[in-house]
Formats: C-alpha cells, sequence, structure tokens
C-alpha cells in the first residue's frame, strides 16, 4: 500500500515532469538531437530518486520496472500506433506495397541471422540465444521512426516507405521473438510450416480484425453523430482495446490491428465534419506528443540499473558492437533489398538508401521486448545492458549523421 506522503510526492513529480515536457518542446524543437532523447537520459537520471530522497520512490520504481514492458506494449504503442496511423491512406500504402513488404518481413528475417551471428561471434553466446537477441533487435520501432522523421524534410513516398515498413514489420519481430523462445525457454522444435502459418495468421488476422473494428467505429460514429470529444475518447478505446484483443485473445499483431482500425474508421466515419475532424485530429496530435515524452521517459529508467559486473567484464565491447553489428545489418538489407527491387521496377535511389541505413532506430518495442524476458534467463542482464545504451546511442548519433547528410544533399 501506498502512503499518502508518497502519493503527494508522486503527484508533485508528475507535475515538474509535465513542466520538463513543456520545457523541452520549446527549447529542443530546434536541435538536432530529438527532444525524445532528452526524455530517455531524463529518466535515466530520476531512478537515481529513491537513492537520493529515501524509499519513498522505491516501491513506485520496482513496480514500474516490473510492468514496464506490459505498460509500454498495452498501453503506449496501441496510442501511438493509432495516432500515425490516421494519417496513412490505404491507396498510398498499396502503392508501396513490394517495398515495405519486402523490408518489413524478408528484411526482418535477414537482420535477426545478421545480428545473431554476430553477437555469438562478439560475446562468445550460442548461437540460437544470440539469435533470441536479434529478434529483440530486429524491427525497427514505429514510434522512435516518427519521431525523429518529424524534424526532416524528406520525400513523401520515402517517408511513406519508412513508416510503413516500420509499423508492418513489428509482426515479423514479434512472431520471430515468440518462435526463438518457445525453443530456447521450452525447448520446441522449430518447424518452417507451422511458423509459417503462424506468421500468415498474425498478419492478416491483424488486417481483417482492424478492418472490422474500424468499420463498426465508423458505422456507430456516424449514428451517433457526436463532437470531437466522443470521436476522440472513442478512438482511444478502440486502439487499446483492439490492440488487446488482437494480441492476447486472437494471438495476432496488435500494431497491425490498431493501424487498420485507424485508417479504416477515419474512411468509414465520413459524416465527420472539418471542424470537428480538425479538432480531433488536434486532440491526436497532442496525445500523440504527451505519450510519446513519457514512453521515451520511461525507456530511460533502466538505464541505471544495469549490471556494473557486465560493463567491467565486457568494457566499451558492450557499446559498441550491437550498435555497429545492427548497422552493419540495416546496411545490408536496405542495400541488397533495393538491387533485388530493382528487378521489379521499383527503384531506391542512392541518397534514399542511406537515408533508410540512417532511419533504421530501435526504441520502446525492443525495451519491451527484452524486459519480457523471463527472470533467472542467464543472459537477460546482458541483452539489457545491450539494449538500452545501444538505443540511447542510435537516438543520439543517429539524427545527427542524418542532419549532416541532408543537409549536404542538394537534393532527396
Amino acid at each position: 500500500m501506498v502512503e499518502s506522503d508518497t502519493i503527494v510526492l508522486l503527484i508533485l513529480s508528475f507535475s515538474a515532469l509535465l513542466i520538463i515536457i513543456s520545457a523541452i518542446h520549446r527549447y529542443a524543437r530546434h536541435f538536432i538531437i530529438p527532444g525524445v532523447t532528452i526524455m530517455m537520459f531524463l529518466g535515466a537520471i530520476s531512478a537515481l530518486l529513491p537513492a537520493a530522497v529515501g524509499t519513498d520512490f522505491e516501491d513506485i520504481y520496482d513496480i514500474l520496472e516490473e510492468r514496464l514492458s506490459d505498460l509500454i506494449l498495452l498501453v503506449i504503442i496501441p496510442i501511438l500506433i493509432f495516432e500515425s496511423g490516421r494519417k496513412l491512406r490505404l491507396g498510398e500504402i498499396k502503392k508501396e506495397a513490394l517495398p515495405i513488404g519486402f523490408f518489413a518481413i524478408i528484411g526482418v528475417i535477414i537482420t535477426i541471422f545478421i545480428i545473431g551471428l554476430g553477437i555469438s561471434i562478439s560475446f562468445d553466446i550460442p548461437f540460437i540465444h544470440a539469435l533470441l537477441f536479434g529478434t529483440i533487435l530486429a524491427a525497427t520501432d514505429p514510434v522512435a521512426v516518427g519521431a525523429i522523421f518529424k524534424k526532416f524534410p524528406i520525400p513523401h513516398r520515402l517517408n511513406l516507405i519508412l513508416e510503413g515498413e516500420s509499423l508492418f514489420n513489428d509482426a515479423t519481430g514479434v512472431i520471430s521473438f515468440n518462435v526463438v523462445s518457445a525453443i530456447v525457454f521450452s525447448g520446441v522444435i522449430f518447424s518452417l510450416a507451422e511458423t509459417s502459418v503462424s506468421f500468415l495468421w498474425s498478419m492478416l488476422g491483424a488486417i481483417g480484425l482492424g478492418i472490422v473494428i474500424g468499420w463498426l467505429g465508423g458505422i456507430i460514429l456516424n449514428k451517433w453523430n457526436a463532437d470531437e470529444h466522443v470521436d476522440f475518447t472513442f478512438s482511444i478505446a478502440l486502439a487499446i482495446g483492439g490492440y488487446v484483443v488482437g494480441e492476447h485473445f486472437l494471438h495476432v499483431s496488435g500494431v497491425v490491428t490498431t493501424l487498420f482500425t485507424a485508417m479504416l474508421l477515419l474512411v468509414k466515419h465520413k459524416e465527420i465534419i472539418r471542424e470537428t475532424r480538425t479538432l480531433f485530429n488536434k486532440y491526436w496530435d497532442y496525445t500523440g506528443f504527451i505519450t510519446n515524452s513519457f514512453l521515451f521517459f520511461l525507456i530511460g529508467i533502466p538505464l541505471l540499473n544495469l549490471e556494473p559486473s557486465l560493463f567491467s567484464t565486457y568494457g566499451l565491447l558492450i557499446f559498441i558492437a550491437p550498435f555497429i553489428i545492427m548497422m552493419a545489418s540495416r546496411a545490408i538489407v536496405v542495400c541488397g533489398g533495393s538491387k533485388l527491387l530493382s528487378f521489379f521496377r521499383v527503384t531506391i535511389p542512392l541518397k534514399w538508401r542511406n537515408i533508410l541505413t540512417l532511419g533504421g532506430l530501435r526504441g520502446g518495442i525492443s525495451v519491451a521486448l527484452v524486459l519480457s524476458i523471463p527472470f533467472g534467463y542467464e543472459f537477460k542482464e546482458l541483452f539489457v545492458a545491450m539494449i538500452i545504451p545501444l538505443i540511447a546511442i542510435n537516438l543520439i548519433l543517429n539524427p545527427v549523421l542524418l542532419n549532416r547528410y541532408l543537409s549536404k544533399s542538394k537534393s532527396i
């Protein structure tokens, strides 16, 4: 039971965090490094609070760390996916279905094996365990990608490929994580047939579920002829509820479910008047901003709770090797995939390939997956120690390189 003094302290801390978010949004908008990266480091600093102010925060931080993966995957991610999905159009997705599909499916599988091989060699761990790390790191994060690329003016088609890939490759990454987890923790024998069926069900089932939820939701809102408050509240319920139903009851991709829910809801809900639609979008813009800030703040919390012995054992290797392996795998997939896609008359210019490579960002989904690994697993601490610094480096270095590259490129 949390005492009243602790609750008061927590509320004051929450108020202070909102002020900090406001200040960062105000003053960091022109920084090369995005505000969400600053929020991540503030999350790490906040982990010092229990030691600084006594035991009041210890229980809260213990509960938060224990349930962090659920909070990220079940609440924050669906809200942010819906916020991104409402801007996409099915017609645009269909035009770029080939490159999006390649990078989101085949590209993720290739990435898993490259990262697995590199980590296995670098840290001398069994290949199947290194593959598990590969599944955690394979999929680009739609939230991180969306947050970074709002700062850079790039062609609409390229932005669509980047966001489309990051929104759809979640299914491939999570299914791969579940398959390898079953092999590692349960001794299940890998079956290509069962895995293929599971993947098809996860994708096609999620698309079908999202279409049904969005379509029915649009019909209901049309009948209600409601204002923007009802539209917004109802859409939040569909975003989170659809995600949970998909992931935990039907075992399909929650991200894809929420994505298609968002697109179909706005397609079907045609009765929404222009003024109401404008306010509805403003509400979702704000929700995306504040939820995104909280996400990256939460990502930072595990940073200062890592085992120091891991860093003394592996030294700089723990910071350098995963990042180099991840970027190399991304470059191989983007360059090789672009060459392959050219045979199907899909052109991805060289400058676009460089941006796609630098835009392969990781974020909250990787953190949630690594934290969901059972306690007592022999490599969990090592994986956490690699993932968190890697994301920090990824979100600092890549925006700087992107800014430099885009500044020097006369045309994209």
